[in-house]
């Protein structure tokens, strides 16, 4: 397992059918339940229970954690705090997705960036619940996802 901090990048995209909205781009790498749950030291079964750590589910799949969410063997505390708030208006994948898109209010930096230059994560959050809608409207229902398959 890389560390978090390691440069390796996968991006990958989730094409929206609608094409009235953008495509949401994922930033790995991507770690297993087995895997974050070594990391942060703790038991896999505690990891699903824990409301602060970012997962990315599928219907047929185990899920799994973008490394980027980690730091210091814990769940960085900027993310954390988006996450709880948001996790039960917003799948995983439209967090993962809203941490890494350029954001105009937040000086056209990804709130990740906008972490990592020292800013406030409270100005953060409130950009994100300002854009709850704009964020889920890129999520690809499982159900268009499953028929495309079909």
């Amino acid at each position: 397992m890389a560390d978090p901090a390691s440069p390796t990048v996968e991006v990958h995209t989730l094409p929206n059918q609608d094409r009235t909205v953008s495509d949401i781009v994922l930033v790995g790498p991507f770690w297993t339940r087995a895997e974050t749950a070594e990391y942060l030291g703790i038991a896999p079964e505690d990891l699903q229970a824990r409301r602060d750590v970012l997962r990315l589910e599928g219907r047929w799949l185990e899920e799994t954690y973008p490394a980027l969410q980690f730091a210091g063997r814990e769940v960085r505390y900027d993310v954390a705090v988006i996450v709880e708030s948001l996790r039960d208006e917003l799948p995983g994948t439209a967090i993962a997705d809203w941490l890494t898109r350029p954001n105009q209010a937040l000086g056209a930096l990804s709130p990740l960036q906008w972490f990592d230059s020292g800013q406030d994560v409270n100005t953060a959050l409130q950009v994100a619940h300002a854009d709850i809608e704009s964020a889920a409207s890129r999520v690809v229902p499982l159900s268009r996802i499953a028929a495309a398959a079909g």
